[in-house]
This record gives structure tokens, C-alpha cells and sequence, in this order.
């Protein structure tokens, strides 16, 4: 079975979704925020669920 290209980049995208998704989840579990942009601000994600601008 052949997959084209567009299918292929679909699929590379799901894995590296689910893959940041899992390193998010157990950075959490660690104690260790989040961080990530939000319209151009700096954000932490808690580990308790807050989210926190800089």
C-alpha cells in the first residue's frame, strides 16, 4: 500500500501532536509548568491547571 504525500504529512502531524501532548502531560505530572505563547505573550501552564502570563 502506497500513501501520498498529503497523507503522509497528515499522519507526522497526529504523531507529533500526540507526542507534545504526552511530553506536556508528564512534564505536569513532574511538577515542571507548561510554557507556550499565547497572542504574542509568554504563558506557563501550572501543574494545577492555572494558566499564568509573564
Amino acid at each position: 500500500m502506497e500513501i501520498d504525500r498529503s497523507d503522509q504529512g497528515r499522519i507526522a502531524e497526529k504523531v507529533m501532536k500526540e507526542a507534545v501532548k504526552e511530553a506536556i502531560e508528564e512534564q505536569l505530572k513532574r511538577g515542571v509548568p507548561a510554557v507556550f505563547m499565547r497572542d504574542g505573550k509568554i504563558c506557563y501552564q501550572m501543574p494545577d491547571g492555572r494558566i499564568v502570563e509573564a
